[in-house]
Parts: structure tokens; sequence; C-alpha cells
């Protein structure tokens, strides 16, 4: 709805914002996307990634992006049929990519698909492709690789030597090649550039031995070809590509090491490097770069490994290029992987694991923190229901001007990369990317951020209506909570949740828990000190976790332990390095002139960084209790806002049974409402004067602008309403498809009904009303006073209104008497609801969700939750209490005439 600028909220209407924040579970209508073996991913604006994969049943799928959509991703197809190979293309300098894939014995290229044009959404349907086959039927395709200007593709034969063809783009004709020295067997090709020519990079075998070589398409001029060889001192498995400045590629092979191939560039040689580290036998490899920032990621049985030449120098706490780091461990059970290609993307990549059913996962960097953040891709699944333990802040907007919120934009960003959840809908905020939230007419909204710690990021709220950025802080009131049970217990093992259970295994070592809680009050008053942007100073101080004391060595830590782990960001240390060194750490802690320095020691190992966000001091305090065996469930249980479920159905139950009682009792006395109703507007029609009417006095002391209720944001009693967005999701479907029928036939009568009666009211209506809007804009304005505008309301609707109202109320005695007759039985009747019939049968254990329990569950969450936050007891717990609530229902719309 367009709303007039002047009757919108300005920033000379002093807007100020509430906002509270809880740890609390919240439920999501969504399943984890499944995926196959083959990945490839692309940026196609800004954190909108685009990945390619394939399912279950090998077919190509898509999956993209969507920034405002219910899960953040929707998912699309590419193939008919099962694909055996497909591979993307980016070309850097023209901002287009293309697909090619292998179906049905055939190479089919997508058109190229520039990315400042396209719309992605709906890329599945606009796409269009082109085929080649091989010259002979009885090859069969299995490998396609696509270039800039060139298509490649393999064939095997049954007892014949392996073919591989190359096709012009321009042209689509595909010319044969054997693989040199009768090769018989292709393990793997690419596309590319090397030396100035461009070309094939081939690696196949030869009985038992392994060949990679580059081979350049025939020159123009004499039609000769140039090769070249890599040649290495171990077996290579796999190679990947880099495009370079020079339009030559930087060539990375691994075979139990990782070998860099680039072109001289004053002579006809290249340059030969092995990175540091052994992996064992790399299975798949992949790199990417931003300008001289490289990253390498390897794949063999123990995982996926990075490795960088961003090299983080501790002394000077800069970084080093061209030095690389020893590779870490960062996705243990990771089968598949893809590095997001695109201009300055280094670290964003995509897992696929089958540990947890082939869940497809993506794995950033912070650019801020160094902190590394992994998200679940899923998507909207309204038949499941998927619960993630998050922070939510409930925020409000207030004012006292007469004006609207409607209309207006929020925006939200925050100190490090952040999915969140608003309004039902996901968004990817951070401090690089802003997102518009809409306001309605109640100017507020819950911020849902799912989070696998207790440390998370501030939240910014800026808009045109604030004078000045406002900060949420996420994890306020969860630290505060800790801080609160450490000074209240009696020593970190003995603190309990919230069912009795102790937070730290019995038999843990007293020294160490002393320590860990020494530590974690250190991080907590540290927190405390960067929220108030303190300073003050602070005093050098330092803790333990674990033995220091010569035991690292019989606990497993090599004595090279130091050499192995330079150059690390604190991001990679916490992410990689900590579940094998933290056993024995000391902690030092002090400020300096750009932020919170953090010294750790793990033997005669030194680390350092200065942070600068609470999410890194949030982070160390996670780690802490990972020390100690204290994960992020078991802090979950203990700071987190838990629903009674329980109460909240005996709520719900009450409600329902009271509004049966009270539709039963309104069947019998609805005609003599309906009489006494009739009878004192034809009394009131016949007198009315709008001279008579007196105002009272103290109605003209009543300002507008205030609200009639105030009552503080609160995510706890706003859970259920947060969610409302998907009800909505059966939407595109006619009234009657989306309530039960016994309602839908009444209402449309009434509409009907209700059309006549506006008619029949003539223009002498429309022209009353135009006056009266005219009064009230004047209002709004500051122009009239709001006891002139009242005035002026009843008399333009003096007698004219008393009318209509007659009519109105006659026809709402008929509907309703058609809706009781239903009530009952439409009421009653079970109903399929996106996310709440799954929620409901989750909670309650019930067979069916009816439409009267949908709505007396929507006002049973909150009212049970305040009720317990104001007395500290659920409103029902007591039987008779329930019965008396419910008998009140059979006398509520009983008349009292005498």
């Amino acid at each position: 709805m367009k709303v007039d600028p002047q009757f919108q909220i300005t920033k000379d209407d002093n807007v100020t914002v509430a906002f509270y924040s809880e740890l609390m579970s919240n439920y999501f209508p969504e399943s984890a996307i499944d995926a196959g073996e083959s990945i490839c991913s692309l940026m196609v604006a800004p954190e909108q990634p685009f990945i390619f994969c394939l399912d279950k049943e090998g077919r190509l799928q898509g999956i993209l992006r969507s920034e405002g959509s219910a899960s953040g991703w929707v998912k699309m197809m590419f193939s008919e049929g099962k694909v055996a190979s497909f591979e993307l293309e980016y070309n850097v300098d023209e901002d287009y990519f293309q697909l090619a894939k292998v179906e049905d014995n055939k190479v089919w290229i997508s058109d190229e698909i520039p990315l400042d044009s396209t719309q992605f959404a709906t890329l599945d349907k606009s796409i269009s492709w082109s085929s080649i086959e091989a010259s002979n039927a009885s090859e069969i395709i299995n490998k396609v690789s696509i270039g800039v200007e060139h298509v490649l593709f393999a064939t095997e034969t049954k007892n014949k030597d392996a073919n591989y063809y190359v096709a012009e783009l321009d042209d689509l004709d595909p010319k044969p090649y054997t693989l040199p020295e009768n090769g018989m067997k292709i393990t793997q090709f690419e596309l590319g550039n090397f030396q100035y020519n461009a070309g094939v990079f081939l690696l196949y075998d030869i009985g038992k031995e392994r060949s990679f070589i580059f081979q350049s398409f025939p020159d123009a001029k004499y039609d000769k070809t140039t090769k070249i060889r890599f040649e290495s001192d171990e077996f290579i498995n796999c190679f990947t590509l880099v495009e370079s400045d020079d339009a030559n590629d930087i060539v990375y092979a691994a075979g139990t090491q990782i070998h860099q191939y680039i072109t001289a560039i004053e002579s006809n040689d290249f340059e030969v490097n092995t990175l540091p580290g052994k992996l064992g036998n790399i299975k798949k490899i992949a790199a990417a770069r931003n300008e001289d920032e490289h990253s390498v990621w390897s794949l063999n049985e123990n995982g996926l490994h990075y490795q960088t030449n961003h090299f983080f120098d501790q002394k000077t706490q800069t970084f080093i290029d061209d030095k690389w780091t020893q590779p870490i461990v960062m996705v243990k059970d990771a089968d598949q992987f893809s590095c997001v290609k695109g201009n300055g993307i280094r670290n964003q990549l995509f897992a696929i694991s089958t540990k947890h059913g082939s869940e497809l996962t993506r794995l950033w960097q912070d650019k801020v923190t160094t902190l590394w953040n992994t998200h679940t891709l899923t998507v909207q699944a309204i038949d499941g229901l998927k619960e993630v333990e998050s922070y939510s802040a409930h925020i409000r907007f207030n004012s006292k001007a007469m004006k609207t919120f409607q209309g207006l934009n929020v925006r939200l960003s925050a100190d490090s990369n952040l999915f969140v959840y608003v309004n039902s809908k996901s968004y990817h905020i951070g401090p690089d990317h802003e997102v518009d939230i809409p306001l309605n007419v109640l100017a507020e909204f819950t911020v849902i951020c799912p989070v696998k710690d207790i440390a998370t990021s501030k939240i910014y709220i800026n808009a045109d209506f604030l004078k000045e950025t406002q900060a949420i802080n996420l994890k306020g009131k969860v630290l505060e909570r800790l801080e609160e049970k450490l000074t209240k217990a009696n020593g970190l093992g003995e603190i309990t949740d919230q069912n009795g259970k102790r937070l730290v295994a019995e038999g843990t070592d007293p020294k160490v828990l002393e320590s860990a809680e020494e530590g974690i009050k250190q991080m907590l008053s540290l927190a405390k000190t960067m929220e108030n942007d303190s300073n003050a100073p602070l005093q050098r101080t330092s803790f333990s976790i674990g033995n220091t004391n010569g035991e690292i060595q019989r606990r497993g830590i090599p004595k090279n332990y130091s050499l192995l782990n330079e150059g690390l960001t604190l991001g990679d240390f916490l992410h990689s390095v900590w579940d094998g060194a933290k056993q024995a750490v000391e902690f030092i802690v002090e400020k300096v002139k750009t932020g919170i320095q953090f010294v750790i020691k793990i033997g005669e190992q030194v680390f350092n960084w200065i942070v600068t966000t609470i999410r890194e001091v949030g982070s160390f305090i996670q780690k802490i209790f990972d020390a100690i065996k204290v994960f992020f469930k078991d802090l979950f249980d203990l700071l987190a806002f838990l629903f009674d479920w329980d109460a909240i159905v005996e709520t719900k139950k009450a409600f329902k049974d009271f509004t049966n009682e009270a539709i039963l009792c309104l069947k019998d006395e609805i005609g003599n409402i309906k009489d006494f109703v009739d009878k004192t507007l034809d009394e009131q029609i016949g007198k009315f004067s709008p001279e008579l009417v007196d105002i009272p006095d103290t109605l003209s002391k009543v300002d507008p602008s205030e609200p009639s209720e105030k009552s503080e944001a609160d995510p706890r009693s706003n859970w259920l309403n947060s969610k409302k967005d998907y009800l909505h999701d059966s939407s595109q479907k006619p009234l009657k498809e989306r309530i039960p029928t016994e309602f839908s036939s009444v209402f449309e009568k009434f509409m009907k009904d209700l059309k006549e009666i506006l008619v029949k009211s003539g223009e002498g209506f429309k022209l009353q009303m135009d006056i009266i809007f005219d009064g009230f804009k004047k209002m709004i304005k500051g122009e009239m006073q709001f006891i002139d505008f009242l005035k002026l309301l009843l008399q333009k609707l003096a007698g004219l209104s008393l009318f209509l109202v007659k009519q109105l109320m006659d026809l709402i005695f008929i509907s309703l008497e058609a809706l009781i007759n239903v009530a009952l039985v439409g009421l009653n009747k079970a109903w399929e609801i996106p996310l709440i019939t799954e929620l409901y049968k989750s909670i309650t254990k019930s067979d069916e969700l009816t439409f009267l329990d949908v709505m007396c569950l929507f006002v049973a969450i909150p009212t049970t939750v305040l009720y317990k936050i104001g007395f500290g007891k659920a409103p029902f717990g007591e039987g008779t209490t329930k019965e008396e609530f419910v008998k009140r229902g059979s006398t509520i719309f009983q008349l009292n005439l005498n």
C-alpha cells in the first residue's frame, strides 16, 4: 500500500528503538539439500552464490542463494535424465559463464549467461542448449570440460585407446584426438593456457605409469603444437588451474604433496614450487586467488585441508604474501567440495558430506574477524520441520508522532557475517552487506540468528528516520546470565542446568575446572568492557586450561609443533588447531592500542592476535567450555529460554474449551441480542442530534499519539507470531481451498451483501467521508485539535452513519446465525497448515490440528510465557482454575436486561 510521505515518520519525530534478545529454539519448515558426487559454484552477484551439483539420481540441479526467501535457497533442475559429467566456465573479462553437461551420450553446451542481465531465479526456464556428439555411436562420452573458446570431451570404447574431442564454441564442430604415447585412460583434463598458448592439460595413464602434460592447440600458421611435461618425484592424482594476471594459468598438481607450476615471464621455462606439508593420498584439489592471496584446498581420506600463502606474522600482526602455511584440516567428513568462482572470491566453498545424508554445507571466512562460518543449506519443505538453536531479538520502533511507519524500510548489517531470519525470510548480513527490511503499521519485527556456539555478532540498524545507528547485542542477556550463574554457584562444577543436570561431568580435574572458571570470568569481563566501548585500561591477566608443565609431549603434541602451525590467523587456529591443542593452553590477555591482545601458549609455541569484536571473545568462551567437554548443547540447556510446552498445551485446551462453550451459548442467545440491538438503534436514529451529545472532559485530554497499551519487546511472547508468514505458503489458491469450506460460503455471501449496502448508501456517504479524511489530514499536520476532529466526525456521520450501522448489524447477525450452525463443525475440522501443523503434532503428540487449535495456540503461547515471567507459574496449573475459566464461556453472551 502506497502511503503519502507527509504521513510517514521522519528523523524529526524522535524515534526510539526497544529490543530484547534471547537464546532459544526456533522451528522452520525446511530440510537439508541432498547432493550427489560432483559440484561447482559461482558468485553471480554480491553474496549470491549459484551452486551446480548432481542429485542422488544423477540429475543436474542448480541451487541459488535467494535473499528474502523462506529458507534462503531455491532449487531448479538443468537435466531430465542422468548426467555423466558437467563443468562450469566463468569468463572473468566479459563477466559471463557457460555450462557443459553430458546427457544421453551427447555433450550439451549452454548459451553465454551474462551476470549483469540474467534473471537467475528463472534460469532453468530460460537457458538454451546446443548439442554435439562423438563420431561413432559406440563411443561412450564420460567427461567434459569447457573453456572460454573451446569445449573438450573424452570418450571410451571397449578394447580401444581413449579418444578426446575438441570443438570451438563458435562452430561446435568436434575434432578427434588420441592421447599422446598411446595412452589408454584419461584421468583428468582441463582447457587452459600455459606459456602464452591455449591448449589442453592432460593427466593420463600408460600401463602403470602416469603422465601430466600440457598440449597447445595447433598454431594457425604452421599447424604445430607445443607439448610441456610437468615432472614430479611422485605419482600425480589430480590437478587444478587458477588464472593469473598475465592470462596464463597457475597449475597446482597433487600426489601426497602439492606442486605449483608458474609460467616464467622472460623465458620459455616455468617455475616449480612444492608447498609445505605431506597429506597422504590427495584425491581432489582446488585453488582460488584474490590478487596476490592464494588458497589451496585438498581432499584426502582424512578430510578437506586448507593452506594459504596469506601468511600471518605473529610479531608484526601483519600478513606476508608468498609464504605458505602448513595444511590444516577444515572439514573432517567431506566427500566432495567446490571453491566458489568469481572476482575477488577466495575463501568461500561448498562441501558435500555423506555423514549426515549428503548434506551440502557452506564454509567461508569472515574478512573482519578471520573466524570461519559453517552453514547447512536448506530448502523450504512444508511437510518437514527443522529445529535450530538461535538468538532471537524482538525489535520495536516507537514515536509520539501521530504518523505511520507503513511503507518505510530499515537496513540491517553486522560486524561479521551472519545468516538471519526476519519475518520468516532468510537474509545474509555482514560488514559489507546490508539488507532492507520493510516495516508495517506495527513497526516491529523479530530477527532470528541460528548459531552453533554462544558467540555471535552485533547487528546494526540504520533507517532514514533514525538519527544514528542502533547496535543490537544479541548475546548480552546470555552472557549476563552466565556470569550470574558463575557468581552464585560454588564453582563451575556445581552449576546445574534447568533440568537439574550438572553442567560439568563428575570426575573432571578440580584444578582444570578452577582455571577454566577463571578464564571464563576474564572473558566475560572483557566482553563487558568491549560492549561499553570502554577506554579504561585492562589489567594484564593470565590463566591456563589443562596442564602446561612438560606434560604436553606425553599428550601427543610433537616436538616440532610450533613449526607446523606458523602463519595461522585466529579463525584458522580456532577452527582447526584448537581441537588438537586444547588439553594444554595458557592464555594471556592485555589491552593494546588497536584492541585486545590474546597470547596463547601451547608448549613452547606462542600465538598472539589482536581482536576487536565481541564475537571473537565469545568464541574464546565457547572454546574454553569445549576444553572441559561442555559443548554448545550443554550451554544451550543451561542458558536458553526453554518453552514449557505442557503448560502451553494446557492453556490452549482451556481457550479451545471456552470457545466451544461460548459458541453453544451464543446459538441460544443470538435472537435476544438481535432484537435488543435493532430496538436500540431504531430509538437512537429517531432522536439523534449531534449537538445533544456531550463529549466527556477527560476525552479532550487524550493524546491520540500515545499507544493504548505499552509492553516490552520480547521474542518469547512473539515467538509464534514471528512465523505467521508461513501460514501463507499455501497462497496462490482461492479462498475456498485455504479455509474450511463450511466458512467460505458464509464469508462470500457476506462480502456480496456488504457491497450492495455500500452502493445503496450513495455518493452522499462518499462526500461525507472526503470531508472527514480532510479533517484527519489537518489533525495529523497539527492544524486541528483532536477534540475538534472528533466533533467533526460525529457531525458528519450523524443520522446517516447510524442508519448504515443498522443495516450492517442486520447483515452481521444474519451471517453470524449462519456461522453458528457450522462453527462447531468447521472450527474443529482438521486443517493442514505449513509449519504450524508439524509443530503442533511435535509438541502435543496430537493426531489432528484444527482451525480452532491454531487460533488458540497463537494466543496460548504468549499468554503462558508472559504469565510465567510475571507470576512464576503457568496460568492453568490447577484443574479447578481451568474448569472455572471454561464454565464462564457458557454465560459470556447472556444479556442482563433488568
